[in-house]
């Protein structure tokens, strides 16, 4: 990743906006929520009817957060050359890593807790990375 700034990233949160939701496909028993900001950041929600998130990805600055009830905390990388269509990377340019990236994880923390998106929404996310940072060797 191309570490970008601490300010970059308190800017690129401050920017994401809610994407009205009449114009995505919503899955069944879950809503989905985008929220898109500068520099290609984005939030993507998908989320139970009773309000608990079911799964959520962060991206920005060519790297991915993704957070889900089943499968927990996860992070990745874009390949270089990349191509997006309508806002969403091609999933198979996407490479997940095997271990949780903790440079990721910071720059996350910092870009989601500068949002004004509901703090509910991400709060797992945000509870997920913090355990990781904590667990960190070191």
């Amino acid at each position: 990743m191309s570490k970008p700034t601490p300010e970059q990233l308190k800017a690129w949160g401050a920017s994401l906006r809610e994407i009205d939701p009449t114009s995505l496909v919503q899955e069944e028993g879950l809503k989905v929520q985008w929220y898109l900001g500068d520099s290609a950041t984005e939030l993507y929600c998908w989320v139970h009817d009773d309000g608990r998130p079911d799964h959520l990805q962060l991206v920005f600055s060519r790297v991915s957060v993704e957070w889900s009830e089943k499968k927990g905390l996860t992070t990745g990388t874009f390949q270089t050359g990349g191509s997006m269509a309508g806002g969403r990377y091609d999933p198979y340019l996407l490479s997940v890593g095997k271990e949780v990236d903790l440079e990721v994880c910071e720059a996350a923390l910092v870009l989601l807790t500068a949002s004004s998106i509901a703090q509910p929404l991400y709060a797992p996310m945000v509870e997920a990375v913090r355990k990781a940072l904590a667990a960190a060797p070191g």
